[in-house]
């Protein structure tokens, strides 16, 4: 989504014949994209916009839950990296970053993955758990397997990284994630971090 037809055309052009992108359409505004014809399957929404703000990123959360927001900053900022991440943001990445880079984050988010600058991760993963309350869980429901995948996520290793740790495929790891999610009332991979990170599964 961007905000003029210019950059959202140089966008389409650019992702298009990247290895594991598919665009299927731009946008300037929310209802536009809404308009777009989306179907069910991982997807990402790359937001280039002057300045990308928490209620955009809000209402596109609400509109479309599937999709993993990845928003483009000028510069690392780690209070509007929180406030992004707490409005539903899958991740933020720098106007500088590299189309290889650019490419690898768009996939990630749209599997639901975090993205975040490695040098602020931490901060920004421990700002957002400090603010955040947590929900009544109990962490008795959780089986080892699914413990084993829950700190390996706290670790910020993305689901192909867990599923070669501990030798299960991709798709079985998204379903054990799909069951941590359940049992721990949590509806996304960031809540799902600052749980673990909260009840000891940091590395």
């Amino acid at each position: 989504m961007a905000d003029a037809t210019l950059p959202r055309l140089a966008w389409e052009a650019l992702l298009g014949p990247q290895p594991g992108l598919e665009v299927w359409g731009t946008a300037a505004h929310r209802e536009d994209l809404l308009a777009l014809s989306l179907d069910d399957g991982q997807m990402a929404v790359l937001l280039d916009l002057k300045e990308p703000l928490p209620p955009q990123v809000e209402q596109i959360a609400k509109a479309i839950p599937v999709a993993g927001q990845l928003c483009l900053v000028d510069e690392y900022d780690l209070n509007q990296i929180v406030a992004l991440l707490q409005a539903g943001a899958a991740g933020i990445l720098s106007r500088n970053a590299a189309l290889p880079e650019l490419t690898r984050a768009l996939i990630a988010a749209s599997r639901g993955e975090i993205v975040l600058p490695p040098e602020l991760a931490a901060q920004a993963l421990a700002a957002l758990a400090r603010g955040w309350l947590s929900k009544k869980s109990n962490i008795e429901t959780l089986t080892d397997r699914e413990r084993d995948v829950l700190t390996l996520l706290a670790k910020g290793m993305t689901n192909k990284d867990i599923a070669q740790t501990l030798f299960l495929s991709v798709r079985t790891v998204e379903a054990h994630l799909r069951n941590i999610y359940g049992k721990l009332d949590v509806a996304s991979r960031t809540e799902a971090v600052l749980w673990a990170v909260q009840h000891g599964f940091e590395p």
